[in-house]
C-alpha cells in the first residue's frame, strides 16, 4: 500500500509532496494489522481533485468511504482551496486517511507539528521535514481553576445520571454518565497518571493506552466503574465512581498542594443517596 502510494505521487505531476503522520509516524503509538495510512499530499490545484469523484479509486477497492470536510450540515467549498480529507477503508483491510493540502495552503504544513516522516518533497520544500518528538500529545499540568472546574462539574453532571434513574430514562442517564461525566473522570485520571511521570507521557486519543500506565489491579477496578445491565448496575456505578472520583481527585490536589474541599463531594454524595432511597424506597448497599 505504502509502495502504491508513493508510486501515485511520482507519477501525478499535481501532487509535489508526501508525508506519512499519525500512528505509523509515531514511535509511542501501536504498530499492528489496524494502523491506518495517515497520509497527507500537498498538492498543486487542488479542485482539479475534489471535483474529480472518480479519481482515488487508483488505491484500490474501496468498502466504504467518508468525505467528513463535505457533511450535510457543512458542505464544502468546492471552488476554494481548503483541506479536504478522504477517509477510505478497503476490501483487502487497508485503510487511508488521505488529507489533500493545496501547496497555496503551506502554512498549515508548517504550523503543524504532529509526528511526520516526509516519504516525498519534489521540490525541495523547507516546510516538509521530518517531525519526530511526540511531546505535543503529552498531558500538560492543570492549572487550579481547571482543577476545581473538573471536580464540578464531574459532581454537577452526575446529578444529571441520578435523576435520570430516578425518571427511569435510561439513554439519558447512560448518555450523561459516559458521554459527560466520564470525560471529567478520564481528565482527572490521566493528571494523576501523568503526575508519576513528570508529565511526560501520552495516554493516546480516547485514552487508549491507559493500561500501559495502570497495573492489572488498576486497570479491572477502572473498568469496572462502567455499567452493563440496567437501571440497577448504573446507580451501582455511578456510587462507584464517586469514590474512584474523589480519591483520584485527593492526590492530584495533594500533588499541586491546592486545597480540596470534600464538602461538595459529600453534599452531592448524600443527595444523590436520598435521591435513590426515595425512587427506590430501600437503602443502598454500596
Amino acid at each position: 500500500m505504502l509502495d502504491k502510494i508513493l508510486k501515485i505521487a511520482k507519477e501525478d505531476f499535481r501532487i509535489r509532496g508526501v508525508f506519512l503522520n499519525g500512528s505509523r509516524a509515531d514511535s509511542d503509538a501501536t504498530k499492528d494489522e489496524y494502523c491506518d495510512y495517515d497520509i497527507v499530499y500537498l498538492v498543486e490545484n487542488i479542485q482539479s481533485f475534489t471535483n474529480d469523484k472518480e479519481w482515488y479509486k487508483v488505491f484500490g477497492e474501496i468498502l466504504i468511504m467518508q468525505t467528513p470536510d463535505d457533511w450535510y450540515n457543512e458542505p464544502y467549498d468546492y471552488s476554494g482551496k481548503e483541506n479536504f480529507h478522504y477517509l477510505m477503508q478497503f476490501t483487502d483491510g487497508n485503510r487511508i486517511d488521505l488529507t489533500l493540502v493545496d501547496t497555496g495552503n503551506i502554512t498549515w504544513v508548517r504550523d503543524n507539528k504532529e509526528p511526520r516522516k516526509i516519504l516525498l518533497n519534489k521540490d525541495n520544500r523547507e516546510e516538509l521535514y521530518d517531525i519526530t518528538s511526540t511531546s505535543i500529545y503529552n498531558i500538560t499540568p492543570p492549572g487550579e481553576k481547571e482543577f476545581h472546574d473538573c471536580c464540578n462539574e464531574f459532581w454537577w453532571l452526575s446529578l444529571y445520571v441520578a435523576k435520570g434513574l430516578c425518571r427511569e430514562e435510561f439513554l439519558y442517564a447512560k448518555i450523561h454518565m459516559e458521554d459527560y461525566q466520564m470525560p471529567m473522570l478520564l481528565k482527572m485520571l490521566n493528571w494523576s497518571i501523568a503526575m508519576d511521570h513528570d508529565f511526560s507521557i501520552s495516554t493516546g486519543k480516547c485514552s487508549k493506552y491507559l493500561k500501559r500506565f495502570l497495573s492489572k489491579e488498576e486497570m479491572q477496578n477502572f473498568m469496572a466503574l462502567f455499567p452493563e445491565g440496567g437501571y440497577e448496575a448504573i446507580w451501582e456505578k455511578l456510587f462507584l465512581q464517586y469514590d474512584f472520583f474523589n480519591k483520584v481527585a485527593v492526590k492530584v490536589a495533594e500533588y499541586f498542594g491546592w486545597k480540596y474541599d470534600t464538602t461538595e463531594f459529600q453534599k452531592v454524595i448524600d443527595y444523590a443517596r436520598e435521591m435513590k432511597t426515595n425512587v427506590t424506597g430501600r437503602e443502598i448497599l454500596f
